[in-house]
C-alpha cells in the first residue's frame, strides 16, 4: 500500500473510533460537566492531573478552563497540577507526586480530573487517594475500561472510558473528551 493511501486509512480509522465512542462517551461527558459546573458555581476549582502523555492533556483542560474554549468567558477555577514536581522525583516518592498537591490545593468540593491512557498511572492513582480523603469528587478519563482508576471509584465519581485500538487513538479520543468537557461546560455557564 502506497504511503498516501495509508495515511488515508488512518484517518478513516481515527473517524470511525470516534463515530464508536460517541455512544459510550457522550452520557459520561455530560454528567462530568455538570458535576465540574455544580463545583464551579459553589466556588470550587477542578484540580487535573495525568501522567507522562496524559499530563499534557491535563495542562490543556486547565489552560481551555482559565482562558477560554470558543466563546469568551471569566475565566474558571482550574488547575494542572505539576507532573515534574522534582523534589519528589528526586527523593524518589513519585506516587505521591500528584497526591501532596491535593493535600495542600484540595477543598472539599473541588472535582479532580484524573487523566490516564491505561487507567494504571501509580501517581495519578494515588491522586485519586488523595482526592477521596479530601473528599473531592472525581472524574475519571482513562483509556480500555479504566483500569485500577476505575475500580477506585465511589458511586458519585465519574468514569469517562475510551475504548480504541491503539494508544494513538486513545489519546485522539481523550482530546475530543477534554473538547467535548469544555464545551457542555461553557454550554451549562452560557447556554447555546
Amino acid at each position: 500500500m502506497p504511503l498516501q493511501a495509508h495515511i488515508h486509512s488512518r484517518f478513516l480509522s481515527s473517524l470511525d473510533a470516534q463515530r464508536d465512542a460517541i455512544e459510550q462517551l457522550a452520557e459520561p461527558i455530560a454528567r462530568a460537566a455538570e458535576l465540574m459546573v455544580e463545583s464551579l458555581m459553589r466556588e470550587g476549582k477542578i484540580l487535573v492531573c495525568g501522567q507522562a502523555g496524559s499530563h499534557d492533556g491535563a495542562r490543556l483542560f486547565a489552560s481551555l478552563l482559565t482562558n477560554r474554549y470558543q466563546q469568551a468567558r471569566p475565566g474558571l477555577a482550574a488547575i494542572a497540577l505539576d507532573g515534574g514536581a522534582r523534589s519528589l522525583a528526586d527523593d524518589g516518592d513519585c506516587g505521591a507526586l500528584f497526591a501532596r498537591q491535593i493535600e495542600s490545593l484540595g477543598q472539599a468540593g473541588d472535582v479532580l480530573l484524573a487523566i490516564s491512557g491505561t487507567g494504571n498511572a501509580p501517581a495519578v492513582l494515588a491522586a485519586l487517594r488523595g482526592a477521596h480523603e479530601k473528599d473531592l469528587r472525581v472524574v475519571v478519563l482513562a483509556g480500555g475500561d479504566g483500569g485500577m482508576l476505575a475500580e477506585s471509584l465511589n458511586e458519585q465519581d465519574v468514569v469517562i472510558c475510551t475504548f480504541a485500538e491503539s494508544a494513538a487513538f486513545t489519546r485522539e479520543l481523550h482530546l475530543r473528551a477534554i473538547h467535548s468537557l469544555c464545551d457542555g461546560i461553557d454550554y451549562l455557564l452560557l447556554g447555546a
